[in-house]
């Protein structure tokens, strides 16, 4: 199972002060076996990511070890250009649906609400249609992470 991890809560999952989200977030990120990836990335995101030292740190080890892997970034740059020549979503994004579609990574773990509306228009991402982890603290919503984080399903072209 593999997750696109937006720029909008790098900081709640690798910063100093991390949200109970971010937290379960990290923790199941940690807990791959070997080559079993998380995390996929490429084009702009891959750099909007890197604005950390700790992703940086991180992504290292864990690039090294099979948890992440790093598509194309002309692959996604030229799905991006395509996405922006008939744009219909709400968000400015593009780069974030063309990972997805480029990837199959088929969850996002985002909290900016335009981008959250485009990952679940299916008109954008499909076939599966995109999930959404969700942003709140309650049990409910770490239940829901935990079960969403836990399908095999939802990223085909690992």
């Amino acid at each position: 199972m593999c997750v696109i991890l937006d720029a909008s809560v790098r900081d709640d999952v690798f910063g100093t002060s991390r949200t109970p989200a971010g937290k379960q977030f990290f923790e199941w990120l940690e807990s791959a076996r070997m080559r079993r990836t998380r995390l996929v990335l490429g084009g702009k995101l891959t750099d909007e990511l890197s604005g950390s030292r700790a992703f940086e740190k991180w992504a290292e080890t864990a690039l090294a070890d099979g948890r992440v892997k790093v598509f194309d970034g002309r692959k996604v740059d030229t799905e991006t250009d395509r996405l922006k020549r008939n744009w219909s979503g709400r968000s400015d994004d593009q780069h974030v649906i063309a990972l997805a579609r480029v990837s199959g990574a088929r969850v996002l773990y985002a909290d900016d609400g335009d981008l959250r509306h485009d990952f679940g228009d299916t008109d954008l991402v499909s076939r599966p249609q995109g999930k959404l982890l969700p942003m709140g603290e309650s049990a409910k919503a770490g239940q829901h992470r935990r079960k969403l984080l836990g399908r095999t399903d939802l990223c085909p072209n690992q």
